[in-house]
């Protein structure tokens, strides 16, 4: 995953392990962009036990420099709803800010994110289904935050249920979209990994960008759209945790532009 937690900007690398940890607890490695992610800046155990029932990411901080630490709970919840538990970076991830019950029921169907989808300056929680939804498409679901009560949409969209790559809600036409980004790095009618993206503004039913790239179909790690040299332009990075050349952890960064 990526992040700035050093104040500069620029996206640092991050690693949340969740299992067979030192700490006994969830721990977050982080390391910088400036010393091209050579140096940890951060390691910390947390305030979280060791589970893998959901989805862990980062999420920008209301306050300081560390990104907050979320885990989104989608099955065995006291609640029997998903739910957002959230760890601040201002305290080392030894404090929760939030646990709440959410408006989705339980499953995993897809892909859970927190993204602020209506750019009023609060995360939401986001749900896109890549697999057994109503519309016979990959479907776009939005629960409003902080109290994720409260539907913000539901949606088909343009996109045929797939689960060969990684979806993500990103910015690519403008700071303040949420566009629907699909990079699929198998079974590509290219024969290189492909970026698609769908616009906010048609409902994410008309694609504004499909294409391959530079880099070859390959599942070793993890593909995303982001904003690596900020240019203004998201580039296509990935993060290649096994199969390495070089025996370590890599990061591979193609130019949006």
């Amino acid at each position: 995953m990526r992040c700035s937690a050093d104040g500069d900007g620029y996206p640092g690398l991050a690693y949340i392990k969740t299992s067979n940890t030192g700490t006994g607890t969830v721990e977050v490695h982080i390391a910088s962009r400036k010393s091209n992610f050579q140096t940890r800046i951060w390691e910390s155990g947390t305030t979280f036990d060791l589970e893998n029932d959901g989805t862990w990411l980062l999420a920008p901080a209301k306050s300081g420099t560390l990104p907050d630490l979320a885990f989104i709970r989608t099955s065995n919840a006291a609640t029997h709803s998903v739910e957002v538990h959230i760890a601040s970076g201002a305290s080392g991830y030894k404090l929760r800010t939030q646990e709440t019950g959410t408006v989705f029921g339980e499953e995993d169907n897809g892909i859970w994110k927190l993204y602020d989808y209506n750019a009023d300056g609060v995360l939401d929680l986001v749900y896109i289904k890549t697999s057994a939804t109503g519309t016979n498409s990959v479907e776009v679901h939005v629960a409003a935050g902080p109290s994720y009560r409260n539907w913000v949409l539901h949606t088909g969209t343009t996109f045929a249920p797939e689960t060969d790559g990684f979806w993500q809600l990103a910015p690519y036409s403008g700071w303040n979209t949420a566009d629907l980004v699909f990079i699929k790095d198998a079974n590509t009618g290219t024969g290189q990994t492909e970026v698609h993206v769908a616009s906010q503004a048609s409902g994410y039913h008309n694609k504004i960008f499909a294409s391959g790239s530079t880099f070859v179909q390959e599942t070793n790690g993890v593909w995303s759209l982001i904003d690596f040299n900020k240019d203004g332009v998201l580039d296509l990075t990935y993060i290649k945790y096994q199969n390495t050349g070089t025996g370590k952890v890599e990061v591979h960064v193609a130019s949006g532009k």
